[in-house]
């Protein structure tokens, strides 16, 4: 019986080798499948986890972007405003260098005075200042020419010599250019 046991033994393993090498080569091309598939599940998910990266970024930046804006709205927040009035205190200036030789002209411009000052403090406490331009060299993002003279002896070149109408910049911006002369 063990011989018969014995032979069927081997013809199975025969069998068996013979019946698994099939199994084995499908075993193999399942797992070659199914590596492909992890393969392609793993370049999936790196995809997937590049394109959160770079939302997360853009995210990032967009908020970075609103918070500038925010704080550059604050920041100027008094433009417009300001621009409107820059008439208003040129007129005070035009009043107070006009002459007055009554009592009651005097005290007019008097009053004309306090709310001129009264307007510069209001201003510089909003960061809005006069743009310096008499005796200054010439700067085309501060100072708007209208006019250039010869130069005369003792002046320099390309230096303002006079002022038409007043400059104004709040911070670091240019509400209005000075309107002068320059020499040349």
């Amino acid at each position: 019986m063990e011989t018969n046991e014995h032979n069927t033994k081997e013809e199975l393993i025969k069998e068996n080798v013979v019946t698994d090498e099939t199994p084995q080569e499908e075993v193999t091309e399942e797992t070659t499948t199914e590596l492909s598939n992890e393969e392609k599940l793993q370049q999936e998910v790196e995809r997937l986890n590049d394109q959160v990266y770079r939302l997360s970024a853009e995210i990032s930046n967009i908020q970075k972007r609103n918070a500038k804006e925010r704080q550059d709205a604050a920041k100027y927040r008094s433009q417009s405003l300001a621009q409107n009035l820059l008439n208003v205190i040129d007129n005070l200036e035009r009043a107070i260098a006009s002459p007055s030789e009554s009592e009651d002209a005097q005290n007019l411009k008097k009053g004309i005075e306090m709310v001129y000052e009264s307007f510069l403090y209001a201003l510089k406490e909003e960061g809005i200042e006069e743009i310096d331009a008499l005796d200054q060299p010439f700067d085309p993002t501060l100072h708007h020419a209208v006019q250039t003279v010869p130069v005369e002896e003792g002046q320099e070149a390309d230096k303002v010599v006079q002022v038409f109408q007043k400059g104004y910049k709040l911070k670091d911006r240019v509400l209005r250019p000075a309107m002068v002369i320059v020499s040349q």
